[in-house]
């Protein structure tokens, strides 16, 4: 499969679209380090400049080690929904993560009870077995789902690697709102 240039673009738009609120964020600390900067050496002010450069350069030397992976999987998943091939998978682990916390509220601390729920999906495309796990926001979908279940993915033919799962589709045979398959 050959991707054109113009399906390369709208890859990378679709990716800087998902991605364009941590880059909004990081391009206001980057411009008001800049700022800073020039306000600084403007003014012959040393801790100006100093810190400038680094309210500026921190944010962005993360996003520089974050960003990257982010931008790759929203182009593959845009690559996957548009040149994917239909198939399904069986579900071959259920794991739900407890990631609870404590908020401080005022002068007291709150408990928030918080979940992930991960799915983890096997499939077989010529001969060669993959598999890959998922995230589902709702607690509704995981508990309808069973180990050794058929869900509708899509994938790459030349790299099945690249695989995500049909979410509207595993909705509406779960018979599930859209946005607890989320």
């Amino acid at each position: 499969m050959k991707s054109t240039l113009s399906d390369k673009l709208q890859f990378t738009k679709t990716s800087l679209q998902k991605n364009s609120g941590p880059l909004l964020i990081i391009l206001l600390f980057v411009v008001l380090g800049i700022f800073l900067v020039y306000l600084g050496l403007r003014t012959e002010t040393t801790f100006l400049w100093i810190f400038g450069a680094v309210f500026g350069a921190l944010p962005l030397l993360g996003i520089l080690f974050t960003i990257p992976s982010s931008f790759l999987y929203y182009y593959e998943q845009a690559q996957t929904k548009k040149y994917g091939t239909y198939g399904s998978a069986n579900i071959i682990e259920k794991e739900e993560k407890d990631v609870s916390y404590i908020d401080k509220v005022g002068n007291r601390r709150v408990n928030v009870k918080a979940f992930q729920y991960f799915l983890t999906y096997a499939f077989e495309h010529n001969g060669q077995s993959f598999q890959n796990t998922f995230l589902v926001a709702g607690k509704n979908c995981f508990d309808a789902l069973e180990i050794g279940q058929e869900i509708p993915i899509q994938f790459l033919r030349n790299n099945p690697k690249k695989s995500t799962i049909r979410r509207r589709k595993l909705a509406n045979e779960l018979g599930l709102p859209i946005e607890d398959c989320r």
